[in-house]
């Protein structure tokens, strides 16, 4: 397998970049990779951020395929890592979801999962697995739902801004919602891998495209939303 690295940067949560992350290493059959997972959100100091990278990218002795995933709002010092980014010439993937109201009822609807599977498990799932009963219809709470809202555009917006002077590939949700390999498949090949096998979904979506199947007291939410600094996202509602 040729070698290669890339860097998917997300907004924030809730754009299927662990399925992407996953199904990446799954299609091109990769049993030598290293793969890091949102680790700035532990690292949070920008030197040290900065330094992790720098390691992890240039290690010698490193796997054939080398990746990890991080969002823009763990990031301490944007500037700095796009400019190390590019030196490394590392190729990087954003990873974003233009409807930011789905982003906020997924996140909520997500964090109600995580405390309902603890209390049954001991653990917290952030995801449903494929072979799980996914959270049927549940009321949202309208000021958290309008928090979460403002706080993934935010995110989004920094996103939009991070753009090192490196390879870029934009990928958008709901290219990743067909199920299929199709998303992963495209990005081996602009980076430049062959792929060898199908990937095998863990997760399934858990939220329905109809919101209004999702969260019975919608109305109060759009209500919400009518009277906030967000009102000019409304129509999102109905995508």
């Amino acid at each position: 397998m040729a070698g290669a690295t890339f860097l998917i940067m997300t907004p924030w949560g809730r754009v299927g970049s662990n399925l992407l992350f996953n199904s990446i290493g799954q299609v091109v059959g990769a049993t030598s990779r290293k793969f890091v997972n949102e680790n700035f959100n532990l690292l949070r100091d920008a030197a040290a951020q900065l330094a992790w990278t720098r390691a992890f990218y240039t290690d010698k002795e490193g796997p054939p395929l080398i990746g990890c995933k991080q969002n823009i709002l763990s990031v301490g010092d944007r500037e700095a890592l796009g400019e190390l980014v590019a030196d490394l010439g590392v190729p990087l993937i954003r990873l974003r979801r233009a409807n930011i109201l789905k982003v906020a009822v997924s996140q909520l609807r997500a964090e109600i999962y995580a405390a309902r599977s603890r209390e049954r498990t001991g653990v917290a799932a952030w995801g449903v697995r494929s072979d799980s009963e996914p959270l049927g219809p549940v009321e949202l709470d309208a000021g958290r739902f309008l928090r979460v809202a403002s706080h993934a555009r935010r995110a989004d917006d920094l996103l939009a801004r991070f753009s090192p002077a490196t390879r870029t590939l934009d990928l958008e949700y709901r290219q990743l919602q067909g199920g299929d390999n199709q998303a992963a498949e495209q990005v081996c090949g602009w980076l430049g891998l062959s792929v060898t096998q199908k990937a095998r979904p863990f997760f399934t979506k858990a939220t329905p495209d109809d919101l209004a199947a999702a969260v019975p007291n919608l109305t109060n939410l759009r209500e919400a939303l009518a009277a906030s600094p967000l009102a000019d996202l409304d129509a999102m509602f109905d995508e």
